[in-house]
């Protein structure tokens, strides 16, 4: 009997490798079967008086040209479709930029007391906030109210 612990890596490879190629070469006989009775099952064609000449290489190219253009024409219409859709964002991004670079610069104490505005504290905890009178703490909540950062709640 074969002692199977005496097997190395090199040997198991070795098996292996026979294996594949006495199953390569069946696959190739199976192969090479099919493909003969394929060649005598089809009988060449006749020719006849009545068989169309082949196509030129123009009028094969102009034919691939015509099926080209078949099957790109939507997509084309899809690609335009969505580079207009992209165009209008972009204007779009392109107008709040404008918008945003025309508001005036507020200064650092009122960006604080907006941001306090913003979130609903009353004019007098602004006031106290940001040391500044409640009468400016509540043009800050006025001007908060019409970005329409405020909450909308009158303390």
């Amino acid at each position: 009997m074969i002692d199977l612990s005496a097997i190395g890596w090199k040997e198991a490879a070795l098996v292996a490798l026979v294996i594949l190629a006495v199953y390569m070469g069946y696959a190739l006989f199976r192969l090479s079967m099919v493909s003969a009775r394929s060649t005598t099952a089809v009988a060449p064609p006749e020719e006849g008086p009545a068989s169309t000449p082949a196509p030129t290489a123009e009028e094969i190219e102009s034919m691939l040209d015509a099926l080209l253009d078949r099957r790109l024409a939507p997509l084309m219409q899809q690609m335009e479709t969505r580079m207009d859709l992209i165009e209008d964002r972009v204007d779009g991004v392109g107008r709040r930029i404008e918008t945003v670079n025309q508001l005036p610069p507020v200064a650092p104490q009122y960006s604080e007391a907006l941001s306090l505005a913003a979130r609903g504290l009353s004019a007098e905890d602004i006031a106290d906030q940001c040391e500044m009178s409640v009468g400016e703490a509540e043009l800050v909540r006025t001007l908060a109210r019409s970005r329409g950062m405020g909450e909308g709640d009158e303390a």
